[in-house]
């Protein structure tokens, strides 16, 4: 169960690495803006700033003591880069490069790949050492991407990193130019991008956590509710059933013993049943039509009404099965809007009180 659970979780994370990884980028890109760039000199004996603010491009270069006061030189610099992000350009100098060739499909998982790579190329411990990478170019013919990894020991740079944060950078980036002019972000990015990445995917699979709960819930509600209709359904096509029921024992022919309670019954059984010959009207008549008044006398319904297409009416009695000699009783007049007709008629219902057709 433990071996499901771990598979299932390692699916998720490599499913949710795409999107976090484009967030992130994208996050990354509106953020990105040089407040103060820092470049050292190659003997490490001084930091040039260059700052592009409001009021335009500041320059100053300061001279790096490294057995002096680091308290002192820490105010000094506190003037240029307090509460400013600082980027940080390592010299060529320092930097050992290296270069690696992979299929582009390994653009996914990019970074994994670069730090199971950096044992291999560094010539120092990977724990002292700090690296970063970039793609300098993809060949579309054989699909291979050629990738540039800087490695730079993290003794040379550490005091200097230590000597911004002493002197108040609110943010610090260390990079190595690339031979192909492009730069590789040394520090925090494999720290800080792995942070964020994973704030992102935490984010990511809370969001995909709660559509899915609230998916289930919606599932459970219709469930529910279905089953709750169905329950009614069930209840109202049994009460139903036992009205039917009811009405076909009332409505069937009875018989009786002797031969005048049999007269009896025959001459009930052969009456008409107004409620059933209405019903049977108002199932027959078309829906352009409706009766004003309705008569049941000896053995015929009278019914006068208002129609919008009269021989439709005479049709539709006729046609329904229940109905016969249905015929107009004088003119039909012309309604007062023009296109409805007044008219008055007679058939002869074949429902009986006994339940049969006649």
């Amino acid at each position: 169960m433990q071996q499901v659970l771990r598979t299932a979780w390692q699916v998720l994370d490599n499913w949710l690495e795409g999107p976090a990884s484009l967030i992130a980028e994208r996050w990354q890109a509106s953020r990105r803006h040089t407040d103060i760039e820092a470049r050292l000199a190659e003997d490490g004996s001084s930091i040039a700033l260059r700052g592009a603010g409001k009021g335009g491009a500041a320059e100053a270069s300061l001279p790096l003591q490294p057995g002096g006061d680091q308290q002192a030189q820490a105010t000094t610099l506190s003037t240029l880069v307090k509460g400013q992000r600082v980027v940080l350009v390592a010299p060529r100098a320092w930097v050992i490069e290296r270069r690696i060739e992979l299929p582009q499909e390994a653009g996914d998982h990019l970074e994994g790949i670069v730090a199971a790579r950096v044992a291999s190329l560094s010539p120092l411990p990977v724990q002292d050492m700090l690296y970063g990478h970039g793609v300098a170019g993809t060949d579309s013919a054989t699909r291979r991407m050629r990738v540039d990894i800087a490695l730079l020991p993290k003794a040379r740079v550490a005091p200097v990193i230590d000597l911004l944060d002493t002197a108040g950078a609110r943010h610090t980036e260390l990079v190595a130019q690339a031979q192909q002019g492009t730069r590789i972000m040394l520090y925090p990015r494999r720290a800080g991008r792995a942070a964020t990445l994973g704030r992102i995917k935490l984010g990511l699979g809370l969001l995909l956590s709660t559509a899915i709960a609230s998916m289930l819930i919606a599932f459970g509600v219709t469930v529910a509710n279905g089953m709750y209709r169905s329950g009614q359904q069930a209840e109202l096509e049994v009460r139903a059933a036992a009205a039917r029921a009811t009405i076909s024992e009332f409505m069937a022919p009875q018989t009786a013993g002797t031969a005048p309670e049999q007269a009896a019954i025959d001459i009930k059984n052969d009456a008409i049943s107004a409620i059933g010959a209405l019903d049977d009207l108002a199932a027959a008549l078309p829906v352009h039509s409706f009766a004003t008044e309705v008569a049941l006398a000896e053995g015929k319904l009278r019914l006068a009404g208002r129609t919008y297409d009269l021989p439709d009416v005479l049709t539709a009695l006729e046609s329904s099965g229940r109905f016969a000699d249905s015929a107009l009783i004088g003119p039909a007049v012309r309604g007062e809007d023009e296109r409805s007709s007044l008219f008055t008629l007679e058939t002869r219902p074949l429902i009986r009180s006994g339940g049969e057709l006649k």
